[in-house]
């Protein structure tokens, strides 16, 4: 259908007339516009779009009905089907009126009867409606009559008068929801299902579409990743978009006809944004189900425009609560996202009539689905999507309970193991098996992301990912440069120095056999030597703070070893292990050695020992219980770990520091370190035989006199620091 529009200002509801026929919303074309006023901004518009733009002043017509016959002659040559005064300050006669009978439409800044009639244009309507102090203004649009702003009326839309409005302010919100219902009313004469009848308005329903074809969407994103691709998709099929604030600033900046949500409500934003979509107008239009006819006819009476599409994910929450100094604090509080999590939950719930979108990775799917199926969704595409929207809203509330317990803890230590653990664990990267090749296996990583980056070499495996946790967290412990190598999740070799290249030669050579395919750690950058020596060798992973860019380009002609740089220092968050249908949680053991630490023999260690001792005891507290380390003042010298019996570990200690021997001199001072107490004497008189000459361990077995005793006995110093460090 061809649409004339008569105007004298500057034309905004022109615009959105010419914007709703040009995306489809209105089935016809803006073919004429008429102006009385040749520098009018309707006219500028027009020529602008290319339209037909007709300068016809009244001033060369002697009446105002004969001025009248002429434009009807005018639309009527270019057989223009509706008429629609936009600002045209000229009384329509009824040569006209009875040319176009019912399909001349006007639009009005009040909501008429009130604030119409003759001189009641523009500014003066928002004035008048300010000086009677009506709470609710609007606009309307009616059919015209040969009465001012008379006729029936076809649509209307509220707009709330608030304190302190102006009328330019008042004029400015309902200007917005001229350029929405206008539209809309035009929509309904172009489709044929309004028309006058005895007088009065009759719409026919839209017809039904069982296919639920999505024609309007609400999209509001904090992640504004890909959002505009997808609204261009969508009103590409001809989806209506309905939007808000941020978002609807976005999509308007790329050039997309967006429609404010407060044209839907009736309501502005309010209490600083906290307020935008809690509303009737747009639960209602999610919530109602196409398929109920009394729900239909509910929504009808209403005025209900249903939303078939929501697009929406939450406020980062997560971000804010990371920087700030409290998860309490007013900044991160106003991050809790009230009305998006009521979007995707009522849209999630009424999945069989409207599609959900929580995350960016979903648009492209979904908008291909949609145009391969005419803006059709299948039922397992939204009950997929809705699945993934309420893990979404759950995934948000735990992160919310986790921050504000972790920020309680300080007052209430209980609340480190709360009554229900709720824990937000994200897909990596699946891995190529497990523990065994028959076993499969994932990596996630937590709300703080990766702790590691890796910069060469095949893909990880989860004993890879294992072990290289490990010796990050043993070489975490020394202050000194120092280099641990691991092997099977406990550590082969460690060894301290002022230089790096010392600490990796003396944590190597504690068992160079075990060494071969093992899992290396630094605590400074790996220098050019370092590489050069590896190089030459078999190793499986390598961990640092960084690379030396030499280091880095020797190291990267191995294709296999993995690099990776780790900075952070171990985690202090909760422990879990899996022991089954079941979870283990416990806090990390990021203790060295506590305050208790006191000779207990005759003999005080001397100051080699004394080095020794600490240094044996940090290396024990990362090896495999039953752990007992043999080391001097900065190297491990032999290691007996996972062993049914702490005699045994001493034992097998003792094999590792005799084939130490074929190649090294003895150290500056043995000494011995026991992860858990000697429960007999046996321990000792075995130790002793190794040419240990201290001894240290927590202490608090029933039998620590006798311990006392025999270290006595064999000369030993022995130390106990009352501090356990198993490893299981």
């Amino acid at each position: 259908m061809k649409i004339a529009v008569f105007a004298s200002g500057e034309g905004t509801n022109l615009q959105a007339l010419i914007d709703a026929c040009a995306d489809g919303r209105v089935r016809g074309e803006v073919a004429l516009v008429v102006s009385n006023k040749e520098d009018s901004g309707a006219l500028r518009r027009a020529r602008r779009a290319g339209i037909e733009a007709l300068v016809a002043p009244a001033d060369g017509y002697p009446t105002p009905e004969e001025y009248n016959a002429s434009l009807a002659l005018e639309c009527k040559k270019r057989d223009i089907g509706l008429i629609c005064l936009a600002g045209f300050l000229m009384k329509i006669k009824p040569p006209l009126l009875k040319a176009f009978p019912g399909r001349i439409l006007n639009i009005h800044p009040s909501l008429l009867p009130a604030f119409g009639g003759q001189g009641m244009y523009g500014r003066k309507v928002h004035a008048a409606a300010l000086a009677a102090g009506v709470k609710v203004s609007g606009a309307t649009v009616h059919v015209v009559d040969e009465e001012y702003d008379h006729g029936p009326i076809v649509l209307q839309a509220t707009v709330p008068v608030l304190a302190g409005d102006t009328p330019e302010t008042l004029a400015a919100r309902v200007r917005a929801q001229e350029h929405w219902i206008y539209p809309r009313a035009a929509a309904l004469f172009v489709e044929g299902r309004a028309k006058i009848e005895g007088g009065c308005l009759c719409v026919k329903p839209s017809p039904d579409d069982p296919s639920r074809r999505v024609c309007r969407a609400l999209i509001s994103v904090s992640d504004k990743t890909g959002v505009v691709e997808f609204a261009q998709g969508l009103h590409e099929l001809g989806v209506e978009i309905v939007s808000t604030s941020g978002t609807y600033k976005v999509l308007v900046q790329a050039g997309l006809p967006v429609r404010p949500l407060e044209t839907m409500t009736g309501f502005p934003e309010i209490l600083d944004g906290r307020v935008k979509t809690l509303h009737p107008h747009v639960h209602g239009a999610i919530l109602l189900r196409r398929g109920d006819p009394k729900q239909v006819r509910e929504a009808a009476l209403f005025g209900l425009e249903p939303i078939d599409l929501v697009a929406v994910n939450l406020y980062p929450f997560a971000a804010a609560a990371e920087t700030a100094t409290s998860a309490h604090d007013q900044s991160v509080i106003e991050q809790i996202d009230i009305g998006g999590v009521a979007l995707i939950r009522a849209a999630a719930k009424n999945f069989s009539d409207v599609a959900v979108l929580t995350s960016p990775d979903d648009y492209a799917p979904t908008l291909a689905e949609l145009t391969a199926a005419q803006a059709r969704l299948s039922e397992p595409t939204r009950r997929r999507l809705a699945l993934s929207a309420f893990k979404h809203t759950a995934d948000y509330d735990g992160m919310i309970a986790r921050a504000w317990a972790g920020d309680m803890r300080g007052d209430d230590p209980r609340e480190s193991f709360p009554p229900v653990l709720s824990m937000k664990l994200t897909k990596v990267q699946d891995l190529r098996y497990g523990e065994n090749p028959h076993q499969k296996a994932a990596l996630y990583a937590n709300q703080n992301g990766m702790s590691f980056s890796q910069l060469h070499g095949k893909e990880l495996s989860y004993n890879n990912l294992l072990d290289a946790a490990g010796t990050w967290d043993a070489v975490s412990d020394f202050s000194a440069a120092t280099a641990v190598v691991f092997k099977h999740v406990t550590p082969a070799g460690i060894g301290s120095g002022e230089t790096i290249e010392l600490a990796f030669d003396r944590a190597w050579a504690c068992d160079p056999l075990s060494a071969f395919g093992g899992v290396l750690a630094f605590n400074r950058p790996i220098s050019r030597v370092i590489a050069e020596l590896l190089s030459k060798r078999f190793v499986e992973v390598l961990v640092a703070p960084g690379y030396e860019p030499e280091a880095l380009e020797i190291l990267k002609k191995k294709a296999n070893v993995r690099l990776l740089v780790r900075t952070k220092p171990p985690t202090t968050a909760l422990q879990l292990r899996s022991i089954g249908d079941e979870v283990l949680v416990t806090e990390p053991d990021r203790a060295v050695a506590g305050p208790d630490w006191k000779s207990v023999t005759k003999r005080a260690p001397s100051p080699d020992e004394e080095k020794a001792l600490r240094f044996a005891w940090t290396a024990g507290k990362h090896v495999k219980s039953n752990a007992i380390v043999l080391a001097g003042p900065e190297q491990t010298v032999g290691i007996g770990a996972g062993q049914m019996s702490r005699v045994d570990s001493v034992h097998m200690s003792g094999v590792k520091y005799k084939l130490w021997l074929r190649d090294n001199p003895p150290p500056a001072a043995l000494v011995l370190a026991s992860d858990a107490f000697f429960p007999f004497r046996d321990g000792i008189d075995a130790a002793a035989t190794l040419g240990i000459s201290a001894i240290v361990q927590p202490g608090g077995s029933v039998k620590d006199a006798e311990v006392i005793a025999a270290a006595d006995e064999h000369d030993l110093a022995m130390v106990f620091t009352g501090m356990r460090h198993f490893r299981h």
